[in-house]
């Protein structure tokens, strides 16, 4: 029989003795783990700020109405909400940076008619898909009209009399545009009116404003709230509105259909979207507070000042809106015979 050194024997009794202090520790570090990442996982939503991605410049009229709902917003969560300008190339800047963000509750973006559907449209070529890239999350603001208003020496006073001064002149009057929707709505307007403008883009609307009332333009098409004021002022002068009936905002001023076109309607909705793959959970909870913070009467009053309506809805209805919208700017620029860029 082989006799084991008594040295030998005390190395095998310490390795026995150790091997289950040592597994113990390890099940206890285990443990530890698995309750740090249990209580990360519970961890109440939201936890830190949140930033809301408005692909469009300071101080628009989005903007501005951002920012009331983002203060509201982080009243009710108990978190700051941030708003985050990211403008340049017709949102899409801002919009590809969201849609690139982690899904995890704490980057949100401002999408619209113009900047997911029009672009989509318009566009050959994007760097994120509106309905594949993300997830919508409440609908925000409606009814934003435009207003066709053109350099008050034009001598148009109405928009039957600029119709026929422009197919007098068949591309010799100019016209401003900034955005997709801006776009989009005077193809439409084009299509239906039978004539032929030029275009020219400019890389914001306060721009192309400001070479209207300074007479290098002769017309744009733009959203009430950017454009009321000049109007206001006599700078420039309102042809119609693209509402189908008169507006509270513009109470004077005819609607599209009234001016000879029947049926034209043109009006741009804004939307909160989250990268997709944000949980259902998380979109839920932002839903009900939106909902809330879009019914307070001082975000109510902000959001109509500036020419929109607020919009309430779930996120199955602005998924439907932004699929419809995709398909009605579709159908615009193939009557137009414009192929995207």
């Amino acid at each position: 029989m082989l006799a084991i050194p008594a040295r030998c024997t005390r190395l095998v009794y310490s390795i026995e003795k150790r091997e289950p202090i040592m597994m113990s520790r390890l099940i206890l570090v285990l443990g530890i783990a698995a309750m740090a990442s249990s209580l990360a996982i519970a961890q109440p939503y939201p936890s830190k700020p949140i930033r809301i991605i408005v692909p469009l410049g300071a101080g628009g009229a989005t903007d501005v109405v951002a920012r009331v709902i983002a203060g509201k917003l982080g009243e009710r969560l108990g978190q700051t909400v941030v708003i985050e300008n990211r403008p340049g190339a017709e949102g899409i800047i801002g919009l590809e940076a969201a849609a690139k963000a982690a899904p995890d509750g704490y980057t949100l973006a401002l999408g619209s008619s113009s900047t997911m559907a029009a672009n989509f449209t318009l566009r050959s070529k994007l760097p994120f898909h509106p309905v594949n890239d993300f997830v919508p999350v409440t609908m925000a603001l409606k009814n934003a009209f435009n207003l066709f208003v053109v350099h008050p020496g034009v001598p148009a006073q109405t928009l039957k009399e600029f119709i026929a001064l422009a197919t007098a002149s068949p591309g010799k009057l100019f016209y401003g545009t900034a955005t997709s929707g801006s776009k989009l709505c005077t193809e439409m307007f084009k299509t239906m009116a039978g004539v032929n403008l030029s275009m020219v883009n400019y890389k914001s609307t306060a721009q192309a404003l400001t070479d209207l009332m300074g007479g290098q333009l002769q017309f744009v098409c733009e959203p009430v709230g950017t454009s009321i004021a000049a109007v206001n002022a006599g700078k420039l002068r309102a042809l119609a509105v693209t509402s189908l009936t008169r507006i509270a905002a513009a109470p004077n001023v005819p609607t599209v259909t009234e001016s000879g076109l029947a049926g034209f309607e043109y009006s741009a909705w804004v939307g909160v979207f989250a990268p997709i793959g944000t949980s259902r959970a998380i979109v839920d909870k932002l839903n009900t507070e939106f909902a809330q913070v879009l019914k307070h009467p001082e975000t109510v009053s902000k959001i109509e000042s500036v020419g929109f309506d607020p919009m309430i809805g779930g996120p199955e209805e602005l998924a439907t809106l932004l699929r419809t919208e995709i398909a009605r700017a579709a159908q615009v620029i193939k009557d137009a015979g414009i192929r995207p860029e």
